[in-house]
């Protein structure tokens, strides 16, 4: 029995001393494994992640900033042309105050202004029309009011304007013409035509009473 146990120790002994113990801490050189250890292909990982989303977000900010290129080249003419709208609506307004209180030649200078900004303001021909009017250039304030009606042909300012200027200047079927086209545009002009005294030229006619309505 000693001899079959001595035996079997020794077959144990050999067989343990080709066992690895995994328990033995790390010592000397540790013989590697491919060309990467654990570590470094963990770091190699991360540096594709990293490398990939640095990537990512170059082209999307790319895209991003054509896209606002795109966008902000278009954007100028489209602002232009609001800027150019509320700048020339505010030059109407001012002209209307310079106007009312009696400064028509800055009232001018307003509606001038305005209309470079926008040509197709047919308030602003009509009240600039008016301003010459007053001042007696008749021929400039008869292109003016012409003008508004050609943007504008049932602009029943500019007719009723006409019809005033007409007046004053003693060319009284024309003046009349100019009052019932008016008033077919709008029945509110008859009392506006009583009223005036720029048709006082007008109101001896026959023709006159049966625009406005009124019996002699």
């Amino acid at each position: 029995m000693s001899y079959i146990h001595e035996a079997l120790r020794k077959a144990q002994k050999e067989k343990d001393s080709r066992r690895p113990d995994h328990h033995r801490p790390f010592s000397g050189t540790v013989k590697k494994r491919g060309v990467f250890s654990g570590r470094s292909r963990w770091l190699v990982a991360l540096g594709v992640i990293l490398l990939a989303f640095t990537v990512y977000s170059w082209l999307d900010f790319s895209g991003k900033e054509a896209v606002t290129a795109s966008d902000d080249k278009a954007k100028p003419a489209v602002q232009l042309e609001r800027t150019d709208s509320v700048q020339a609506a505010d030059f109407y307004k001012r002209g209307s105050l310079l106007h009312k209180s009696g400064r028509l030649d800055d009232a001018k200078q307003c509606y001038e202004k305005a209309l470079m900004l926008d040509s197709n303001s047919v308030k602003a021909l009509n009240d600039l029309g008016v301003a010459y009017m007053q001042g007696k250039d008749y021929v400039e304030a008869q292109e003016r009011f012409e003008q508004a009606i050609q943007r504008k042909p049932d602009y029943v300012d500019a007719y009723y304007n006409l019809a005033c200027l007409y007046a004053l200047k003693g060319e009284k079927t024309l003046g009349l013409t100019h009052l019932e086209k008016a008033v077919s545009l709008d029945a509110s002009v008859r009392e506006w035509a009583k009223k005036d005294r720029d048709l006082q030229n007008l109101k001896d006619q026959t023709e006159f009473q049966k625009i406005i309505g009124v019996s002699r």
